[in-house]
């Protein structure tokens, strides 16, 4: 019986090597939930003042939002929905495989303490939702990357897009809800697919 030539072996792993990223980033694009793009990591701060890295999360599912703590427009209800998702996939038991992130508009009043202040208000623990807050620039940073922005309105108020960005456990952006399409069971649907993905991708990468 002829033998798999050792080169021609090592050829093959070389191969799987070099085009299994490709290969990920096509199962990606024929999901349900394309890849729109990859935001870059930041580095802002917690309302225990500690740094926070967005590259902390990989291997998570990550809902995140922007809001500001005295709005009196969306960003309530973007909080009181977020809360809901929370419980929802806690009930479903994913949530030990998603991280909630909410990212101020407003650093100049947002500070740490008044982040602190604001989740006691939404009975918000801090285990797997995480608020931030920075610098006016590091924010804007931010903002600017995930296309988002920011203006002042009336009454101190800022007018802003109420958006919730999905990351998959690689840190891509797959989805972008607004408040009418960010529903918890088809959130619930969206991050058990992107689990299901990255399950798949794993047990791959595993036989190879």
């Amino acid at each position: 019986m002829n033998r798999f030539p050792c080169s021609c072996f090592f050829l093959f792993l070389s191969f799987l090597a070099l085009f299994a990223p490709l290969c990920e980033a096509l199962l990606a694009d024929e999901s349900r939930l394309a890849v729109i793009r990859t935001p870059a990591d930041f580095t802002l701060t917690t309302p225990n003042d500690k740094p926070f890295h967005l590259s902390q999360l990989r291997g998570k599912v990550v809902l995140v939002s922007f809001v500001f703590t005295t709005c009196n427009g969306s960003c309530p209800a973007t909080t009181h929905r977020m809360a809901v998702v929370e419980r929802d996939l806690a009930r479903a038991g994913l949530l030990g495989k998603v991280h909630l992130l909410s990212i101020t508009l407003d650093p100049a009043r947002d500070k740490p303490s008044v982040l602190r202040d604001y989740m006691q208000l939404f009975d918000i623990a801090s285990k797997h939702w995480t608020f931030l807050t920075g610098s006016s620039k590091e924010i804007t940073a931010v903002l600017t990357d995930w296309g988002m922005w920011v203006r002042p309105a009336a009454n101190g108020q800022l007018d802003h897009p109420s958006r919730v960005f999905l990351l998959d456990p690689k840190g891509r952006v797959r989805e972008i809800y607004d408040l009418q399409f960010f529903r918890p069971a088809w959130v619930r649907e969206d991050v058990q697919l992107l689990l299901k993905e990255a399950g798949e991708r794993g047990s791959t990468i595993g036989r190879e």
